[in-house]
């Protein structure tokens, strides 16, 4: 049994934490005025694609984006309600007003800004060609069977150029797994996503290369602009995001935290905001 002393300490110890956490709280002064689902809470859709979203147990968020929303969400005195779902689910939690924003490398397109709203640019996302030869161009792939990842911007690019050679796969993990059999000869995906993968065992004996700029395919000359999706109809939110991301650009921030996470620092020189078809 407790002894009476050390269960009154621990509890003094216990209401001074409460009571800090409490205060800082009511000391925090938020940068913005907007309204969230929940008074006081970010609430954030979220689904796993590392090395951008990933999500941890304890409503933690991890990855690049993981740490841009905790920092974003801290600016502005709001803790964080995570829920984890597939990629379409996490865009549509939003859309029906069941999340505030959603996070995971999400592009800046106009047919998402048509829906959703769309924070200013995060960083660039940019098309990276896997193989055991270290393919540079797009050029080298013609007349090869090539995999990629639906859903990316280079997709309907690549099918006018490959054609039938060109083998469209529902994720990552089973393009890889074909490449490592030798089904396909080349794997396009994010040059990020393909060296998180890699770093996690993934192509060995593969090189990944930036693919180099080819005018038959818009995603190798200008990379997609990736942004932070929010309710459209919640236009001072939006205001706020923006508002923040320059705030972290300006100071270097977004830049760290893409090299702390293995990737170049220049993703982050993001130009101008833009919206890609």
């Amino acid at each position: 049994m407790m002894k009476p002393f050390k269960r009154i300490t621990r509890c003094l110890a216990f209401c001074v934490a409460v009571a800090g956490s409490a205060q800082a709280l009511a000391e925090c002064k938020p940068g913005h005025s907007f309204t969230t689902l929940t008074p006081g809470v970010l609430t954030v859709a979220a689904w796993v694609f590392p090395p951008y979203s990933i999500p941890g147990p304890n409503q933690e968020l991890g990855g690049v984006d993981g740490e841009i929303i905790r920092q974003i969400a801290a600016r502005e005195c709001l803790t964080i309600k995570a829920s984890v779902l597939d990629p379409a689910a996490a865009i549509q939690s939003v859309v029906t007003r069941r999340a505030d924003v959603v996070i995971g490398d999400w592009y800046r397109t106009v047919e998402r800004g048509k829906v959703l709203g769309l924070s200013a640019p995060l960083y660039l996302d940019v098309m990276g060609i896997i193989s055991k030869p270290g393919y540079v161009t797009v050029g080298e792939l013609e007349g090869k069977r090539v995999g990629t990842v639906q859903g990316y911007l280079w997709v309907n690019d690549l099918k006018k150029v490959l054609g039938d050679n060109l083998v469209l796969y529902p994720n990552p993990v089973a393009m890889a797994q074909d490449l490592a059999s030798g089904r396909i000869e080349a794997g396009i995906d994010s040059h990020a996503v393909a060296i998180a993968s890699q770093q996690k065992g993934a192509y060995q004996g593969a090189s990944i290369k930036v693919s180099a700029p080819d005018p038959r395919v818009k995603a190798t000359e200008q990379p997609g602009q990736t942004a932070i999706p929010y309710m459209r109809s919640n236009a001072e939110l939006g205001k706020a995001l923006d508002a923040n991301i320059q705030a972290l650009h300006g100071s270097g921030e977004i830049a760290r935290i893409l090299e702390a996470h293995g990737l170049d620092r220049q993703a982050a020189e993001v130009g101008a905001p833009r919206l890609v078809d």
